[in-house]
């Protein structure tokens, strides 16, 4: 059944197109994912669906019978404002709109009654259309089905980054939707939050359209794919891996159409040549004509020509130079403690980081990971007896928040201070990489989006080649392609890193260890992120259950961390050979990304075969 459809949709502002003919379906049992670098377009078109937005040309088209959740990146709503009184501010406005009309029937004059009365009959069916009357305890179910549970009377603004998405959910689902609109659904979620939401909307009744730049989700949820750039949509079949993987054998056979093309015109053009230099040496008739319909014939053909096929990687030149130490302990840490007010996060944790290691501290929200991290930058010396970092490190800091940055300085200020201090030209030259303009030079510090500062900050480790990254939260706010460009740079990266991230792609691809905070205790395991969640979720026997809330019990059943070492050991066979086939399956979409770009043909199409078999593996 068909739930929505766009058809030949064209959106503008001013002169500049932000969608150009975009024409989709949605069937009642898709779930899409929308991506498309940041700037595409996608809010637009979320609007145009929602019916905030009116193209410029072209139709939208919604069933009637379709009930629409929209789920938007930011909760809309004050911060004073209690969680209930938000939830139902909709179906209260409601009641007060019939016990208005209820009031003006009452009061009315006999003129005034026929009109008073259709008013109240007015209020009354939307009233009872929305079910007003149950609202409030459809409501409380479901805050508790989503582990809200207890916070029903709690101003919003105490709630966490990722309570509030899943507040924002709970308004969505109050609708009773058989489609669901979601911008980035997973921010601020930790691994357990987003295990949650994804296993929730892999079995939502209805459509769904995700807007996100998190791949794993992606690959978990999404059927299809749809890609908005240069203002058009194409739709692909599955999740984001099989996208990538259709995508670079398409550029592949794009590449040596547009070749063989490009050689047909180069001969196309030999020949005119030398016709030109034939009819003014003989300057017949016959070779005239030979002449003019060759050049028509070249006209046309360069019209048709195969576009030049451009790979989607991010315009981002990172590259992280420090290389390894001499020294092998970068960091080590001793009988260190952690505590706000009564709230202990860690008790006497130990840690150890060698030269070269790449190591991933993951954990629920608000466990101490962030707060760690800074501590190691504050107190971090060869002479501290807790936090000790090597004499000949040297420590570069990514902050999650970029609250190390100066908001009053401009963004060339900014990178000229960053040591080693610098002068415009060197500053501009790293900027640049970083996607910043000679216009963007002057702009606050203060005014920069959460990706600008971001990439401000990468931009400035640059600059400070450190051999030592601690990055919290690096790739927050980027769109794809500028997530794979930091990727591909820190894997190239010689020296030690230890990162907070939430994005499951770029951990696996970066570390080879995952420390957990696990009840006021760091736990290590050697692998990398999705081995350790798979060895995790067999330990505690369970399922990852709801989304970790301060209301909701948060730990993991206690024999979990004693049985990690057994568990892994024991990992079936399968299992291993489908970590073997999806990490073969990283570096065959390398290789063939890499084929592309080298313009080499015969190697591409032997790749292809082989991911085409790795697949099926996969698949199968």
């Amino acid at each position: 059944m068909l739930v929505a459809n766009l058809n030949n949709v064209t959106a503008q502002y001013g002169s500049q197109k932000v969608l150009k003919g975009v024409t989709f379906e949605i069937g009642s049992e898709d779930r899409l994912g929308l991506i498309g670098p940041n700037g595409s377009g996608k809010t637009t078109m979320l609007k145009i669906l929602l019916g905030e937005d009116v193209p410029s040309d072209g139709g939208v088209h919604i069933a009637t019978n379709v009930r629409v959740g929209y789920v938007p990146q930011y909760v809309d709503a004050g911060d004073d404002e209690l969680v209930m009184d938000w939830l139902v501010a909709e179906y209260v406005e409601l009641e007060n709109d019939l016990r208005q009309a209820e009031s003006d029937m009452a009061t009315a004059s006999p003129e005034e009654l026929d009109e008073a009365m259709e008013s109240y009959q007015v209020a009354r069916d939307k009233y009872d259309a929305s079910d007003a009357d149950n609202r409030p305890a459809e409501a409380q179910k479901t805050l508790d089905s989503l582990g809200l549970q207890g916070m029903e009377d709690q101003v919003i603004g105490t709630l966490s980054g990722g309570e509030k998405n899943v507040l924002s959910l709970a308004k969505a689902l109050l609708k009773d939707p058989n489609f669901l609109i979601l911008d980035e659904p997973g921010n601020h979620l930790d691994f357990q939050g987003l295990a949650w939401l994804e296993e929730f909307l892999i079995s939502f009744n209805g459509a769904v359209l995700i807007v996100s730049h998190n791949r794993h989700t992606l690959d978990r949820v999404a059927t299809g794919i749809l890609t908005l750039e240069d203002g058009k949509v194409s739709r692909y079949v599955g999740g984001y891996s099989n996208y990538r993987a259709t995508r670079l054998r398409e550029l592949l056979a794009q590449q040596a159409d547009y070749s063989a093309n490009q050689k047909r015109l180069a001969q196309l053009e030999a020949l005119v040549k030398r016709l030109e230099l034939t009819a003014r040496a003989q300057a017949s008739k016959k070779a005239g004509r030979r002449l003019r319909s060759r050049r028509s014939q070249l006209a046309r053909e360069e019209d048709q020509a195969v576009e030049k096929p451009v790979s989607e990687v991010s315009a981002i030149g990172a590259e992280f130079v420090g290389g390894k130490t001499q020294a092998n302990i970068v960091l080590q840490v001793r009988g260190y403690s952690k505590r706000f007010d009564d709230n202990s996060l860690l008790e006497n944790v130990d840690l150890d980081i060698t030269s070269g290691e790449r190591v991933a501290i993951i954990g629920p929200n608000g466990s101490g990971k962030t707060s760690m991290l800074k501590d190691i930058i504050e107190f971090g010396d060869w002479n501290n007896d807790v936090i000790r970092i090597g004499p000949s490190i040297r420590t570069g800091y990514a902050a999650q928040q970029q609250e190390i940055l100066d908001g009053d300085r401009t963004i060339l200020e900014a990178m000229k201070s960053s040591p080693p201090e610098s002068n415009e030209t060197v500053a501009f030259a790293l900027l640049r990489n970083f996607l910043f303009t000679r216009e963007d030079l002057i702009k606050k510090v203060s005014n920069l989006s959460g990706g600008e500062r971001n990439r401000l900050q990468l931009a400035s480790l640059m600059k400070l080649k450190p051999n030592f990254l601690i990055l919290d939260e690096p790739t927050n706010h980027m769109d794809i392609p500028a997530r794979e460009a930091i990727e591909e740079a820190l894997y190239e990266y010689e020296g030690t890193i230890l990162v907070v991230s939430h994005d499951r792609y770029f951990l696996d691809k970066i570390v080879g260890r995952v420390v957990e905070l696990d009840n006021r205790d760091l736990v290590s395991f050697e692998g990398n992120f999705s081995e350790y969640w798979q060895a995790a979720e067999k330990a505690s026997g369970t399922e990852r259950g709801r989304v970790s809330s301060r209301g909701a019990d948060r730990k993991r059943a206690k024999n979990g961390r004693v049985e990690r070492a057994e568990v892994r050991a024991d990992v079936a066979l399968l299992e291993r050979r489908i970590y073997e086939a999806e990490s073969g399956k990283l570096e065959l979409e390398q290789a063939l990304s890499d084929a592309f770009e080298q313009k080499d043909i015969r190697a591409g199409k032997k790749l292809n075969q082989q991911l085409v078999r790795n697949t099926s593996l996969l698949n199968d």
